[in-house]
């Protein structure tokens, strides 16, 4: 009977183990993908990535609602006054009359009964608004609405309201002065008249005017009236 020698025997133990350790090796080995079929992406990829873009591009009805979105505007402002004009008529209990002229942004007012009581006024006429002082502390203030003015005056401890209009001329507000007389005259759309003439303190109705011929007779003194456009000083 024959024996191996047990270097025989330990021999094929290493070159059956060797075979055994390569075919592990190589089965073990990462596989890359070829072919067509692994070049695009998956389809969860592919999904991510279309979500993705429409997050980021705005639909085109939202592109519309931007585009269509109103830019701010200025508030506009009210009336303005014309660069010149007179303004005449009574106050709404119909004890007096008042005309208001305007220039630019300056602007005089007389009130009178054609008895005693009478104010001249001067003052500012801004945006719309009239703002206007007696040295004695008489005050108009009144609100242009279209081509009338409504307001206030305050005479002594009277307070008067009224709404006037335009007055073309020959109606207006008219003013004479002399060495010791002044004459205020208002003369109304109507063609009526409403006038103080007052001299050395004392007053009286003043005389009638022709706007055409603007010279009268003040108690001996001959004196022109001249219209009064808003910055006279009338004091």
């Amino acid at each position: 009977m024959t024996h191996r020698s047990p270097l025989v025997t330990l021999a094929g133990l290493v070159v059956a183990f060797a075979l055994f350790f390569g075919i592990n090796v190589a089965n073990s080995a990462p596989r890359q993908a070829t072919g067509p079929e692994y070049s695009s992406p998956s389809p969860s990829a592919s999904a991510t990535a279309e979500q993705s873009s429409a997050v980021a591009s705005p639909t085109p009805s939202e592109q519309s609602t931007t585009s269509a979105s109103p830019s701010p505007t200025g508030t506009s402002k009210g009336d303005q006054f014309p660069d010149k004009v007179v303004y005449a008529g009574r106050t709404d209990d119909k004890g007096a009359a008042i005309a208001v002229a305007v220039l630019g942004d300056q602007a005089a007012a007389y009130l009178c009964d054609g008895r005693n009581v009478e104010s001249w006024l001067r003052g500012t006429a801004e945006d719309g608004e009239l703002k206007l002082r007696a040295k004695n502390g008489d005050r108009l203030e009144a609100t242009l609405n279209g081509s009338k003015i409504t307001g206030e005056i305050e005479v002594g401890d009277e307070k008067l309201e009224f709404t006037i209009g335009e007055a073309k001329r020959p109606a207006g507000l008219y003013r004479a002065r002399g060495s010791d007389t002044t004459i205020g005259w208002i003369v109304l759309p109507d063609g009526s008249q409403v006038g103080i003439q007052t001299s050395k303190g004392e007053s009286e109705a003043a005389p009638t005017l022709d706007p055409d011929q603007p010279d009268v007779d003040a108690g001996g003194e001959q004196v022109s009236a001249k219209p009064v456009e808003g910055d006279e000083d009338l004091q």
